[in-house]
């Protein structure tokens, strides 16, 4: 089963409209429909029936968008210090313009802009990463040229959209493995680099090795898993609730209706029909 591109991250969120407009705001979105309150099919399709009846307001790029739903009853996780899916990438034609328009909206800079490592040689990306508001982490990329085994985005026609799902894992391998048994992804991907930003949220030294692998997803989008640190922890889920931060990425996919598979560390994938 073929999925991708990347349609929907889902986010838990305190205040619904700064959420929205901080968004808008940082990478030129647009709301994708009025609010609205979540459905009893939706809440009970990601077991989040408590959810039931809260309001939800989606913005969105050129390619994917972002669904907060608001809740009063959970704690925001310290971005990239607890197990799930961690961070949403964006790509975009001026890295640096886009980090100020964020900085402006509200994101905290986590990592400044600096070209990203290979195994050999700089890849030719460049990209920060900021903090939301919701505990999330938004990575903010350019793509100057073709990365070797991956296909991306062209960010003259596509700046500011979604592109990548970050999934911070507590074992990389198991989490990868239910990615490749259920559905047609390639690794793109496997190696040990510095991840600055990883070295800066647990103070250590910045040139750190940690493992990384990406899986090559339809649409020229892709999901990429960061092995955690040992002093990761796992994220505290209400019961009846969705798990704060990140809950959901929503990808296009060949099924027939809505499918729901549930990775290590409770990360939830829902896989949408084309």
């Amino acid at each position: 089963m073929k999925i991708g591109p990347i349609d929907t991250v889902t986010i838990l969120t305190h205040d619904l409209s700064k959420s929205a407009a901080m968004y808008i705001s940082a990478f030129g979105w647009q709301v994708k429909s009025p609010e609205y309150l979540l459905s009893a099919d939706d809440a009970s399709r990601w077991q989040a029936t408590n959810l039931i009846g809260a309001r939800v307001l989606e913005v969105c790029g050129i390619n994917g968008g972002v669904r907060f739903i608001e809740s009063k009853v959970y704690e925001n996780p310290m971005p990239l210090r607890t197990f799930g899916w961690s961070a949403l990438e964006i790509c975009v034609d001026d890295v640096h313009k886009y980090v100020a328009q964020a900085v402006e909206a509200g994101f905290a800079v986590l990592n400044e802009a600096v070209p990203l490592s290979g195994t050999a040689k700089p890849l030719p990306l460049i990209a920060a990463q900021l903090a939301g508001i919701n505990g999330e982490v938004v990575y903010i990329t350019q793509i100057l040229s073709e990365v070797p085994n991956f296909e991306l985005p062209d960010v003259s026609k596509e700046s500011g959209s979604i592109f990548i799902c970050v999934l911070g894992a507590s074992d990389l391998e198991k989490s990868r493995e239910v990615l490749e048994s259920n559905f047609e992804v390639r690794r793109a991907s496997d190696r040990e680099v510095a991840i600055r930003v990883i070295n800066r949220v647990y103070e250590k030294p910045l040139d750190t090795l940690h493992r990384l692998s990406s899986v090559q997803l339809a649409g020229r989008n892709a999901i990429e898993i960061d092995q955690l640190p040992i002093e990761g922890r796992q994220r505290k889920k209400l019961f009846g609730n969705l798990p704060p931060g990140i809950s959901v990425v929503t990808v296009r996919g060949e099924v027939s209706e809505v499918t729901i598979i549930t990775l290590p560390d409770n990360a939830l994938l829902e896989v949408m029909p084309y």
